[in-house]
């Protein structure tokens, strides 16, 4: 596909970076000459000085032959623009982040009208991340649903301690099926076999079926987590939005901001939850708002550094769930290993989002770990496909790659090498992103098997 991105920012780099790898034919669009140089030295695409809501741009873009425009600057009202102007030019597919969410629920600004296919609110989806984390039974770092929330992905940190330390996978028993499909190690992501040992400073990816999920602190002797009040730090829009959801939930929640005048605005747009004007770096503030038997704790200012030092204090202070949002890249690895629960991060929040409705069709949801460097897609097997009736042990898949569960119909199977594919089954597929367009001819029929 040709495929223009305008706004050479994180998100926009991330998704040139993936699509390009997958030898799509992309343009990135950039007003910023310091920021496009960098992505020009970065990504093997074209990149283009000048403003993505003109005209004249976009056709040195080639927006006439484009097959889709995904517009991610920093401006809505220009995503918005760069939208129409896609549809006046014919252009299949249009893809809109739109932060403000007065524009996602006003009628005069409908989505048909707007030429848009499809939306991406970064604030509100990290806010739902959060949630689903606060949520988790047992201190997990990242957890994702696939086929309809029948099957749970979870992040979970090997630490000393850990049950199953030291143990090759294939000597494991779990009490409940439960598949280890990859593991974090040394900045590399792995898809392992069954000699591979568990070892501390791991972090392992694991599927597991829904109705175990809940049922994780039997699996690995951890007291479950009960998540009755949480104290959010920051009045940014991830902290409004998590606010929302939390009070939909019955969690008492507090939230910290230092501006008065932000208290005041969102004290009106937060009736249920109890807004606090403080610095929330301040240890004294922090104790007597109950930081020390507070369930959980989330940190989304608008300072990686301030989210980094409270979340820490709050984990020393004995908050039972940290999380903290980051948006530079390599500091979530720093944040994982000095004893921080959760990082989420905007960037690949909207990247993964805007690069499951790419791939809209037969995958039917992705999943970018660590940077992108692997993921997990979730696709529907084609009739077609040269892999059905096969078991999966002669099933000639790419080597670092992994089929971590089948679902069908209302079953969900955690397969081990004798099982057979169907047609029309929901697989869940972990491999590094170099492999990710052989496997998709793979199950599309597109790629014999030998």
């Amino acid at each position: 596909m040709k495929i223009i991105i305008i706004g050479a920012g994180k998100v926009g780099c991330q998704i040139a970076k993936t699509l390009s790898s997958e030898k799509h034919d992309v343009t990135l669009i950039e007003k910023d000459d310091m920021i496009r140089q960098s992505a020009q030295a970065n990504l093997d695409v074209l990149t283009i000085l000048g403003n993505g809501a003109n005209v004249r741009t976009l056709e040195e873009a080639g927006i006439e032959q484009a097959d889709m425009v995904i517009a991610v600057t920093s401006s809505d009202e220009v995503n918005m623009i760069v939208c129409m102007t896609a549809k006046q030019f014919g252009v299949p597919q249009k893809i809109a982040r739109i932060r403000n969410p007065e524009y996602l629920y006003a009628n005069a600004l409908s989505r048909e009208k707007l030429g848009i296919d499809f939306t991406i609110n970064p604030e509100r989806a990290t806010a739902k991340e959060i949630v689903k984390l606060l949520k988790s039974p047992i201190n997990v770092a990242h957890v994702q649903s696939f086929a309809g929330g029948k099957v749970q992905l979870f992040e979970l940190k090997v630490e000393e301690g850990f049950p199953f330390i030291n143990q090759q996978l294939k000597a494991i028993t779990f009490k409940y099926p439960i598949l280890v499909a990859a593991i974090y190690r040394n900045n590399k992501i792995i898809i392992p076999d069954g000699e591979e040992k568990i070892i501390a400073g791991d972090n392992l990816y694991m599927l597991i079926k829904k109705d175990y999920f809940l049922g994780l602190n039997e699996i690995f002797n951890e007291k479950p987590l009960s998540m009755q009040n949480v104290l959010i730090l920051g009045g940014s829009r991830i902290g409004i939005q998590a606010a929302l959801l939390l009070a939909k939930l019955g969690i008492s929640t507090k939230l910290i901001e230092r501006d008065k005048e932000k208290c005041e605005e969102i004290a009106e747009s937060l009736p249920h939850t109890l807004v606090i004007n403080g610095d929330g770096t301040n240890i004294d503030l922090l104790k007597s708002e109950g930081i020390e038997t507070t369930d959980g704790f989330v940190a989304v200012t608008g300072f990686d550094e301030d989210n980094l030092l409270v979340a820490l204090l709050a984990k020393h202070l004995g908050t039972k769930k940290v999380i903290a949002k980051v948006d530079r890249m390599n500091y979530i690895p720093i944040l994982e290993k000095i004893g921080v629960d959760a990082v989420v991060n905007p960037r690949m929040t909207t990247a993964s989002a805007i690069l499951r409705f790419i791939r809209k069709g037969k995958i039917i949801s992705l999943t970018l770990l660590k940077e992108g460097e692997a993921e997990v897609i979730e696709l529907i097997v084609s009739p077609h496909s040269k892999i059905i009736n096969t078991p999966l042990k002669k099933a000639n898949l790419p080597q670092n790659s992994i089929i971590g569960a089948i679902v069908r119909k209302d079953e969900v199977i955690i397969p081990h090498g004798n099982d057979i594919i169907q047609p029309e089954d929901e697989i869940i597929i972990f491999a590094l992103s170099s492999d990710i367009k052989k496997i998709e001819k793979i199950f599309d029929g597109g790629e014999k098997q030998t």
